[in-house]
């Protein structure tokens, strides 16, 4: 592996341990608790990282057609934690091989992408970091609700308590 590729492999190679370790101890109701003032889940958000590495670096920097469904990520339905941790697995086994064969002059070259409503070039570096950004704010969130509804806070925030 390219040595300037390798620290983006690293990173988020650490924040899979991060995720997996912060959802390890959680049930199936612990991924589908829900804070009575916001939308996202645990398990809506290990698909949603899933969806959004495999866009970013796979499709975005390695050119593979991935045809996600972004808005389907954020279903309401239960979830079960298995099958969507193991669908982060190979994610994460899908970005590592695709890195792994990425050469460092290919991270300077520029890409076209849609990104928060406009069409804009950046370079395949720059995707691959916006990528372990996004990955990296929603670990934080996942740590969060993980020690909420662990903590019982579902009944704490309880209207009328």
């Amino acid at each position: 592996m390219d040595s300037e590729v390798k620290p983006f492999l690293q990173t988020i190679d650490l924040l899979h341990e991060d995720i997996y370790r912060a959802v390890e101890p959680l049930t199936d109701d612990g991924i589908n608790w829900r804070h009575p003032h916001l939308t996202n889940t645990v398990g809506i958000l290990l698909r949603h990282v899933a969806g959004s590495e495999r866009q970013w670096i796979l499709e975005v920097v390695g050119g593979r057609s991935i045809q996600r469904k972004r808005d389907e990520e954020f279903g309401r339905e239960r979830l079960r934690k298995a099958p969507l941790v193991e669908n982060l697995r190979r994610a994460q086994a899908e970005v590592k091989e695709m890195l792994e064969g990425l050469s460092a002059g290919r991270l300077m070259e520029e890409v076209e992408q849609t990104f928060r409503g406009k069409t804009v070039k950046f370079t395949k570096s720059w995707a691959i970091l916006h990528s372990i950004q996004h990955t990296a704010y929603h670990l934080g969130q996942i740590q969060l609700f993980r020690k909420m509804a662990a903590s019982g806070a579902a009944e704490q925030l309880r209207p009328g308590r």
